[in-house]
């Protein structure tokens, strides 16, 4: 499922990409989630998670500038599409915040349609939105699935359960369950940006917000155990993936 983000104050033209947004989903058959918010300082506080943000540059309170440089800060890879009234900000904006593209005011369905395409195939080439199988999976409301697909990079952590002898998979919308050895899948999935944070859980490193003390804040708004003895040598790794993925 693609999360979807819109902030643009003036509430008439939100509605207008709103309903462009939703009709482009529905016509081109794209799982989606969208949120929409006439504040950028209401949109931080209630964004845990996002791929495509589209953002209005010319705000009041917080402009779409200043909001896509904490946008990336949060979400490394979500991409920003911005749209304005005035073309003079367009530098600015693939410049300073590294935005996949602009729009001009009014937006047409043709002109939006055209850049969401264009912005999902460029998603799907990303190397680190790799697909993964995974064998008898069990969901979360304990149907049985032989083979299910999934997109490591919508994987929030593993957590190996003790009691059911089987590893929790933990995603952005839902969570699942199958049996596998999680020694196997930890060294596996390391080229990938997973690393183990404590004992039986390991953590998709570019969906952590901020480490403070022994705890990992998740961009979901969770908090993961970080153990003591593992904190010197995960941060390390966290910080070279990091540097590599995301500068």
């Amino acid at each position: 499922m693609i999360e979807i983000v819109i902030c643009d104050d003036e509430i008439t033209d939100l509605k207008a990409v709103s309903k462009i947004i939703s009709e482009i989903c529905v016509n081109e058959v794209i799982d989606y989630n969208l949120k929409t918010y006439t504040s950028g300082e209401e949109m931080l506080d209630h964004t845990y998670s996002m791929d495509i943000g589209i953002l209005d540059i010319s705000m009041h309170e917080l402009n779409g500038i200043d909001l896509g440089r904490e946008l990336k800060k949060r979400f490394p890879e979500v991409k920003l599409i911005y749209i304005t009234s005035y073309e003079q900000y367009c530098n600015q904006v693939i410049n300073k915040v590294h935005a996949f593209s602009f729009l001009t005011k009014p937006v047409k369905y043709e002109s939006v349609r055209d850049q969401i395409i264009e912005l999902l195939d460029n998603m799907e080439g990303d190397t680190s939105g790799r697909k993964r199988e995974f064998y008898n999976v069990t969901t979360s409301d304990k149907q049985e699935i032989e083979v299910l697909k999934l997109n490591l990079k919508d994987i929030l952590y593993f957590e190996y359960i003790k009691t059911a002898r089987k590893i929790k998979i933990v995603g952005k919308n839902d969570w699942y369950e199958f049996a596998y050895v999680m020694e196997k899948l930890t060294e596996e999935l390391k080229e990938f940006g997973f690393e183990v944070n404590c004992r039986g859980m390991l953590v998709n490193m570019r969906h952590i917000r901020k480490v403070k003390g022994y705890s990992l804040h998740m961009d979901n708004g969770q908090e993961l155990a970080l153990s003591q003895k593992r904190k010197a040598d995960f941060v390390k790794k966290m910080n070279v993936f990091m540097h590599n993925n995301f500068n």
